[in-house]
């Protein structure tokens, strides 16, 4: 895994990243897909697009793509806020966001757990929300998407129980259930945090 920070700052009070994070199924993307729609007429809150070196797809979050070449000549020039390594693929958070939270927004991106080292020396203000999801559940929701071998299925369920790194205090919310449930108690999180 590798990684790149980008730290500007500025005179302005510095806002807060929410990253969701999660093992494969807990539902990130539908969860922020709602949060998304819910939170749509408040301005100060970013929705983070990461990029990522793979096309984009119904089976997977709505990023934005770039080749491999192009990546790495952006991560050079100073494009992104972080980057780090997964499952072969590279991934990004835009400069962009630094600059929306450094001017005292608030952001909201679908993290990754083997990166919250990078996102912690990233952003100084940050929120962990670990969706928790009921391991017979989860399985299903795998198993439903149709593109996993036996092989990755059970490698992917394994890490259900991946170890945490990270040095901020950790929510972990439920969402086995509808996604306005978790959804909400997210939002609830957002105004009590805006409201200190």
């Amino acid at each position: 895994m590798s990684d790149q920070t980008t730290g500007h700052t500025t005179g302005h009070p510095t806002g807060t990243v929410f990253v969701i994070v999660g093992p494969s199924g807990s539902g990130k993307d539908t969860l922020i897909n709602w949060l998304r729609a819910e939170l749509q007429d408040r301005s100060e809150i970013l929705f983070v697009r990461r990029i990522v070196t793979r096309p984009s797809d119904k089976g997977h979050e709505d990023h934005d793509t770039m080749e491999l070449a192009q990546f790495l000549s952006a991560k050079e020039a100073g494009a992104f806020a972080t980057t780090w390594q997964a499952h072969d693929l590279h991934y990004a958070i835009p400069a962009s966001a630094k600059d929306h939270v450094d001017l005292g927004g608030l952001a909201i991106l679908n993290g990754a757990r083997r990166a919250l080292g990078q996102l912690e020396a990233t952003f100084a203000q940050l929120q962990i929300i670990h969706l928790d999801v009921a391991p017979a559940i989860l399985a299903g929701r795998l198993a439903n998407r149709g593109r996993n071998s036996d092989t990755n299925l059970s490698a992917r369920l394994a890490q259900q129980k991946l170890d945490l790194q990270a040095k901020t205090p950790i929510i972990h919310v439920k969402n086995d259930g509808p996604v306005d449930e978790a959804g909400r108690q997210i939002v609830k999180l957002i105004d009590q945090h805006q409201q200190r």
